[in-house]
């Protein structure tokens, strides 16, 4: 038996407490990646005589299944329920594929949708060969400006929405095309999201934030990074300051996936990840 439930606020200490239990460092495992992008994905809480579920659509209008419980405890016919016609499940990590017997399921995965994951101690010191052209920006950076920052808050919420309305402006694009509605969103409720953030200013003026939360014990997720292409070298800072504001706490920075996107790709390669994430996709062998 199965009962399905759109998501909303009102799941969000339950998934909160169910993905917390889980303990993974996939960006796709917390409350407010699933409920800012609840009407790109048609998110639903899914409820099943094995346990919870969050059911989804992808670009490809596959219907993708996300478990929230240790899927030992249901047998091959609720897999079968589960994934009947051309549903997968999704994401599911390295550990559990175990479950999955060769005989009756096809596992893949796609790098595009594969995390970043990178040292915060790396990314707060730009060490090695890998940062030489970060460490450049940096310098120039801090030969041009004195920024200062604070904490990303209510009170300060003008200020970072002008940086992402000028962020989205600059993008050329609608902004149906960009992430624009969910980190306006995520900053609008970033206390209720549980989201934690810095906003940085130059010369008083509202220059760039990031906001992301913890993943697990040992990772932390950087959800959004915004800020004014006008200052040469923001991006190298923020990242920079944020893993040292960081680092004594996490092991590890995730900066979700590249999504396909060439230049993402190439950006977030020179950053030196630690590793790749994979993401897999499980099916119903035919």
């Amino acid at each position: 038996m199965m009962k399905l439930e759109t998501i909303d606020f009102q799941h969000c200490e339950l998934l909160q407490d169910s993905f917390q239990l889980l303990n993974l460092p996939i960006s796709d495992y917390t409350f407010a990646n699933v409920y800012l992008f609840r009407k790109i994905s048609h998110y639903e809480f899914l409820t099943t005589d094995c346990g919870l579920f969050i059911s989804s659509s992808n670009k490809q209008g596959q219907r993708c299944i996300m478990p929230l419980n240790d899927l030992r405890s249901c047998d091959l016919q609720t897999f079968n329920d589960l994934l009947d016609g051309e549903s997968i499940f999704f994401p599911i990590p390295e550990a559990w594929l175990f479950i999955f017997p060769a005989d009756k399921f096809v596992i893949t995965s796609d790098e595009s949708e594969s995390d970043y994951i990178y040292l915060a101690e790396n990314m707060a010191s730009f060490k090695g060969k890998q940062y030489i052209r970060h460490r450049n920006h940096l310098n120039q950076f801090f030969s041009s400006y004195r920024p200062n920052d604070e904490p990303v808050s209510i009170s300060n919420l003008p200020a970072a929405i002008s940086v992402l309305q000028e962020w989205q402006d600059d993008s050329g694009l609608a902004s149906d095309k960009t992430d624009f509605d969910q980190c306006s969103e995520a900053l609008q409720k970033i206390s209720a999201l549980a989201l934690w953030g810095t906003i940085y200013y130059i010369d008083n003026e509202p220059a760039g934030f990031i906001i992301g939360e913890a993943l697990n014990t040992d990772t932390f997720c950087l959800h959004f990074a915004k800020a004014s292409k006008k200052y040469h070298g923001i991006y190298e800072f923020m990242f920079n300051d944020t893993a040292k504001k960081l680092q004594s706490r996490y092991k590890y920075l995730n900066l979700e996936e590249d999504m396909g996107n060439k230049n993402l790709r190439r950006t977030k390669d020179s950053y030196g990840p630690e590793l790749l994430l994979k993401k897999y996709r499980v099916s119903l062998k035919r």
